[in-house]
């Protein structure tokens, strides 16, 4: 790409997070006592994505909607030992940058706000396609990420598959 050649990763205009069809993933794993790994989800997502000359995503997870499967665990995760759900019931994700790789990848940039302290995270991503949903006719972009950061003793790494759906003008 020259240098006055610019990629618009993100489509112009304002785009709904959909829920149904979002998932965020997660790994962690612990190396204070030896090695363990916990892997899991979040169900209870939302945010959006701003598209044209300067994108931004932004996204808030409710710490509730965690999911291991197994209730022990997602009981201790939710606990104040670890995140500490009825305190802080939030987690939210701010862009700082969102910049193109090429005309599908880009790598986003940004503030994960974990018990009201926030963590800096770089996920790569891919935009998986863009075009009208059959059963609805709305608009609706859809894209992944996957990234790593480091939380206290913990490795996390955070996947994420998302639709979002394009708002009216």
């Amino acid at each position: 790409m020259s240098a006055t050649e610019t990629t618009t990763i993100i489509p112009a205009g304002t785009w709904a997070i959909d829920p149904v069809h979002t998932s965020v993933g997660f790994q962690v794993t612990d190396t204070t006592e030896g090695f363990s790994t916990a892997s899991g989800r979040f169900t209870d997502v939302d945010g959006h994505f701003e598209g044209g000359e300067t994108p931004s995503i932004a996204g808030t997870i409710r710490v509730a909607g965690l999911r291991t499967d197994n209730a022990q665990r997602d009981a201790h995760l939710l606990s104040p030992d670890f995140l500490e759900a009825e305190k802080y019931p939030e987690i939210h994700f701010v862009s700082k940058s969102v910049e193109p790789l090429d005309a599908e990848r880009f790598v986003v940039r940004g503030d994960l706000i974990v018990k009201d302290a926030p963590v800096e995270v770089e996920l790569e991503g891919k935009i998986r396609g863009v075009g009208l949903r059959v059963q609805t006719g709305n608009e609706q972009l859809v894209a992944d990420a996957r990234g790593s950061f480091v939380w206290g003793p913990f490795t996390v790494e955070v996947t994420a598959a998302v639709t979002a759906v394009k708002e009216e003008a």
